[in-house]
């Protein structure tokens, strides 16, 4: 077994080109101006990118081919892909399997996360952290993907709380490798609320009081097994509910106003478990994320599941491969077929 660190050694993202307002999006779906009004002046929503004609392939390959460009494919051993829409293809299909042949990395040990929802992006960095570590190979990586294809009405608009917007994201993970160190991980999982949608309204108020307090002793846990205190945490980065969502969490938890990272929110709406990597990115991008500092991941999953995880941002080459960059669609059709 490794000692040391697991490190974030590359980011990449990929947005479709084609953008859509919540105002179209709400007419598809045959809202009503109460609700979209809702939307855009309560919740914050403005834009997001949806484009039906991209496969899944189309969506979530981009990002990783880009981190594969820089190093060598072979040294990958385990992919992970946590997605919150529980079928990410059809029954007769292994999206993961067919996302490894595509990459070249039919050597790899790969599967998938769905029970966490949005906050399984980071349990899928430490599971694939405890993999590598466990491993015992120094120079062995491992692959994080994320980015999902919304098929149904229902998982395109969830409740009067949040619109879907699609994007991807990857990052390369390794011990003691170049990137930023992870500090720290936490999860809290509250399996009484896991009929997630179909919660009645008590249950949806008691997981929403319950929510502060339960935010508050996840991070406290997290940056208590980083050694720091929040008052060392730089940026929250957080999923995209919506911004009402995180206001109260806010208010009750007393926050400076700067703490929480949501400028994309009104930008890309609530991205799944991309959210995280693409405003990892856009940060980074920002020159934001400070060599030394220290960052909080902050996810939420439906059903009342919540992951964080600390990290310290580390010098990087932003054209080698623990760089980060953007990428935008510009072809439709099924990427790699």
């Amino acid at each position: 077994m490794l000692s040391g660190t697991l490190t974030l050694d590359a980011v990449e993202i990929f947005l479709p080109e084609r953008e859509t307002t919540v105002e179209e999006r709400a007419e598809a779906f045959g809202l009503s101006p109460a609700q979209t009004h809702l939307f855009r002046s309560i919740h914050g929503l403005d834009t997001l990118r949806y484009d039906p004609d991209l496969s899944l392939y189309d969506l979530v390959l981009p990002p990783a081919r880009k981190i594969l460009a820089d190093v060598d494919p072979r040294s990958v051993k385990y992919v992970v892909y946590p997605h919150a829409v529980p079928h990410a293809g059809p029954s007769t299909v292994d999206p993961v399997q067919e996302m490894l042949t595509m990459l070249g990395l039919g050597h790899a040990t790969a599967f998938a996360l769905t029970q966490q929802n949005c906050a399984g992006t980071v349990s899928a960095i430490d599971v694939a952290g405890r993999l590598l570590q466990a491993d015992g190979d120094p120079e062995a990586k491992a692959l994080v993907l994320t980015g999902e294809k919304i098929f149904t009405r229902d998982l395109q608009i969830i409740f009067n709380s949040c619109v879907i917007g699609e994007a991807a994201g990857a990052c390369l993970l390794s011990w003691n490798g170049p990137g930023d160190p992870v500090r720290s991980f936490a999860v809290r999982t509250f399996g009484e609320y896991a009929a997630g949608v179909q919660m009645t309204a008590e249950e949806h108020r008691d997981a929403g009081a319950d929510r502060p307090r339960v935010m508050g002793e996840l991070i406290e846990e997290a940056v208590a097994a980083a050694g720091c205190t929040f008052d060392d945490i730089d940026i929250v980065i957080p999923t995209h509910p919506n911004r009402t969502f995180w206001g109260q969490i806010v208010q009750d938890l007393g926050w400076p106003p700067d703490k929480l990272y949501l400028e994309n929110l009104a930008r890309y709406s609530h991205c799944l478990t991309a959210d995280l990597m693409v405003n990892y990115v856009t940060l980074r991008e920002e020159g934001r994320l400070v060599p030394g500092r220290n960052y909080l991941f902050l996810a939420t999953g439906i059903g009342s599941t919540f992951t964080a995880m600390v990290f310290t941002a580390a010098a990087q080459d932003a054209t080698g491969p623990a760089g980060s960059r953007v990428l935008a669609a510009t072809t439709t059709g099924t990427e790699g077929r």
